[in-house]
């Protein structure tokens, strides 16, 4: 009985020798649907399993090669020397592989035939990506039976820098089938990734483009500050200067003395205001005069949206690869901060900073490497992680886009993760360990005081990932709510970080003496502001939620800790809270519940608890002495 891989062997060689005979023929009545619709079929069928090694997909590929040279007896000289060609490098690669790592070679020979296929195939009609691939080849080659002791890395990095570079082309094409083939091979070369590979792909995000087009900008800034002054002596010289030289556009000129015909009229007609068209009539000439502009506009914005959209999809594709070797778990370190430094870089670049599309890619790829645990190995960049950090504290107080905010904080807390963990491997001791606090409060300072786009999860996300820095949080923003000059709005902001900061915070007995003060300051300021909202009968909705739940932690860290509770029994809190709940703004569902619970709290005491314990005694001594029970079961009988 045949086995899955003979039967798809048997189906894609079929359809390659239905292909091949339908090609061949010089009946073309049929056209080019039938020709792509059979293309198409072949490269559906050429593909790897996802479940099947790479492997058994090189010796399928092998097979159809043989197939197709079996029945090249009468085809071109071009394609059987690619057949031929390529025949003589897997040849040379075999007797060579033991100083190859296999991994590295199966990608390569996958591609290697992948591309043989399709150029005797006649669905890829440019074989310079193929003579490009034997001539590096065969230079590799030659190195190899040169190699000595110790430079067989040194070899595998530069077969895997030629698969990257392979790699790229192919995900430049149409195809899906041919993208998903280049996919698969890449993922062979996680473990054998060099600099100079990553770089290959990097390079696709470079901002040198943008960065030139930033550079022409400034020098034209520098060249109108400088004509500025010169102007100011001159500005009549300069005015007529510029009217001489302005060169206008004839053609558009030409397309609306078409479209305006009797009605328009000439610069030097000095009759030209006599002429003075109706109504009508300018609405009868407004569809031409509309159609004249697109004329001109049209072709030339069609063709930059085109490139656009293809440069986005290509960037998309790539960061797909970036995706996959981060998520490996092979990739060093090093490798994983200068990915984030890239796409950091790229997402403020000109060409990327208005596409909302290519920043939800970036910001995907960056909460993965984010997300990374495990590194393939540990290198001292100790200071590019830093002067990252700092880059991206700068780019968190610009960027608006909402997915890339979310990144670039948790990104920012992986630095620093990547950091400690550096120090930590290497046994480092020297240096300030809170390095990147001093940033925090920067930026903090900036979102209470200007008007910035820094997102509060920028401090929830480190507070998350290294609680003890939650004090330190909780100190500035209580010196914060203090004030008496901050609005409303900012002390919006600095309850909310306060309420996140308190259902992080670790508290035990040893900081909850350095805790209790805070707990004392911040309930008085609640009472006070929950007091004036009741006295002016002036609810703030999303004020009142904040106050309701860090009172509501504030208790819960007290019974934690072991702390007397500042609200428990205030009166005045308590007709506060009875006040505000009697107004409508206040009957909404979730802060109906967080008042009538804060409410229960600040009633809560010893005294209301042991006045209820008898009760709870009656009722249990009454349950063991058996008096509830047969009531219960005569009601049910």
């Amino acid at each position: 009985m045949a086995t899955d891989d003979d039967f798809r062997a048997s189906t894609v060689h079929f359809l390659i020798d239905a292909y091949v005979a339908r090609v061949r023929t010089e009946d073309n009545s049929q056209g080019d649907a039938v020709r792509k619709s059979m293309q198409s079929a072949v490269l559906k069928s050429i593909v790897p399993w996802k479940k099947s090694k790479l492997n058994k997909f090189a010796d399928l590929l092998s097979s159809l090669l043989l197939r197709i040279k079996a029945g090249e007896n009468g085809g071109s000289a071009d394609v059987r020397k690619w057949l031929k060609r390529t025949k003589h490098t897997l040849e040379r690669m075999e007797s060579s592989s033991s100083n190859l790592d296999e991994s590295v070679a199966t990608a390569f020979k996958v591609l290697l035939l992948y591309l043989t296929i399709l150029t005797a195939l006649g669905i890829s009609d440019d074989p310079s990506s193929l003579q490009d691939v034997c001539n590096s080849a065969r230079d590799l080659l030659g190195e190899t039976s040169k190699t000595e002791e110790g430079e067989e890395e040194e070899q595998c990095a530069r077969w895997a820098q030629v698969v990257v570079d392979l790699v790229l082309s192919m995900l430049s094409m149409q195809s899906m089938h041919v993208r998903a083939v280049a996919t698969a091979a890449f993922a062979l070369l996680h473990d054998h990734l060099s600099d100079e590979a990553l770089a290959l792909v990097l390079e696709v995000f470079s901002s040198k483009k943008s960065g030139d087009e930033e550079d022409e900008g400034e020098s034209d800034v520098d060249e109108e500050m400088e004509g500025g002054t010169e102007s100011e002596e001159s500005d009549e010289a300069s005015d007529a200067e510029s009217e001489e030289n302005c060169d206008p556009d004839e053609e558009l000129r030409a397309r609306l003395r078409a479209a305006l015909g009797g009605a328009a009229a000439d610069e030097d007609d000095s009759d030209a205001d006599e002429i003075v068209p109706t109504d009508e009539q300018m609405f009868e000439l407004d569809g031409a005069i509309a159609e004249a502009f697109r004329g001109r506009l049209r072709p030339d914005n069609k063709e930059k949206s085109r490139e656009r959209t293809v440069n986005i999809h290509f960037q998309t594709r790539c960061l797909n690869l970036l995706n996959g070797y981060a998520k490996s778990g092979m990739a060093p370190l090093h490798h994983l901060v200068r990915i984030a430094d890239t796409l950091v870089k790229a997402s403020s670049s000109g060409a990327l900073r208005s596409s909302h599309e290519i920043l939800n890619v970036i910001a995907d790829t960056l909460h993965i490497v984010s997300s990374t645990r495990k590194f393939g190995a540990t290198s001292d960049v100790r200071s590019d992680i830093q002067s990252l950090t700092s880059t991206v504290m700068e780019q968190v107080m610009l960027v608006s886009h909402v997915a890339m905010k979310n990144s670039l904080s948790a990104l920012c807390a992986f630095l620093i993760r990547c950091h400690k963990k550096v120090c930590s491997e290497l046994n480092v001791k020297k240096g300030d360990k809170h390095w990147y606090m001093p940033l925090y409060m920067k930026t903090l300072n900036s979102y209470l005081d200007e008007n910035s786009h820094v997102s509060p999860q920028l401090f929830v996300k480190l507070m998350e990932t290294f609680p003890e820095h939650c004090h330190d949080f909780i100190e500035h923003l209580t010196q914060r709510a203090t004030d008496c000059a901050e609005r409303n709005y900012k002390r919006l902001h600095i309850l909310g970080l306060l309420v996140a900061a308190f259902r992080i915070v670790q508290v035990d007995a040893s900081t909850s003496g350095q805790l209790a003060p805070v707990l004392t300051t911040l309930s008085e300021l609640s009472i006070k502001l929950l007091g004036d909202m009741a006295d002016k009968q002036e609810p703030k909705f999303h004020l009142l939620v904040e106050l309701c739940d860090l009172l509501l932690l504030i208790a819960k860290q007290c019974t934690n800790s072991g702390v007397e509770c500042p609200i428990r029994g205030n009166s005045k809190l308590e007709q506060s809270l009875t006040t505000l709940r009697g107004m409508k703004i206040c009957k909404k569902k979730p802060l109906k519940l967080k008042i009538a619970t804060l409410i229960k709290s600040v009633q809560t005491s010893s005294g209301s608890a042991s006045e209820k314990s008898p009760k709870r005694e009656k009722r249990k001594s009454s349950g063991l002495n058996g008096n509830a029970s047969p009531e219960k079961r005569v009601r049910k009988s």
